[in-house]
């Protein structure tokens, strides 16, 4: 299993959801073909990981704002906000490594993001996760 598939099709949805605005249920089902594709346990994980990330949002929003100073989370790029919660929820409950999950979301932000991205999300996540 490639969990770097997995958290690519999570952060699709994240993403998604904050782009379209659209329920979780609307967005899965425009999703479901690429999922489908997928390694049944790439793609278990990363509805995992979908539905960790949607559980924590709004704990997320709370205990974000003192480490994103002078800007509020509806500021930030959607990209760079879905990497920051897909990320921390990756951290907050899984048993992967904080390490690891991090430099994943700076990979995906070289692919998703612009050219500040990866130390950004770097430098939230891991403030958040000193902070937890």
């Amino acid at each position: 299993m490639k969990r770097r598939n997995s958290r690519d099709l999570a952060f699709q949805l994240v993403y998604a959801m904050e782009m379209s605005g659209e329920d979780k249920d609307t967005v899965l089902k425009r999703f479901s073909a690429v999922s489908d594709k997928m390694d049944a346990e790439e793609s278990k994980y990363a509805m995992q990981l979908f539905e960790w990330t949607l559980d924590m949002i709004p704990d997320l929003n709370e205990s974000l704002k003192p480490i994103i100073q002078h800007w509020s989370i509806e500021r930030l790029s959607k990209v760079d906000k879905s990497l920051i919660y897909l990320g921390c929820s990756e951290i907050e409950m899984s048993e992967t490594p904080a390490s690891v999950v991090i430099d994943e979301m700076i990979e995906l932000a070289k692919v998703y993001g612009d050219k500040n991205s990866p130390s950004f999300i770097n430098g939230i996540i891991d403030s958040w996760r000193k902070k937890r």
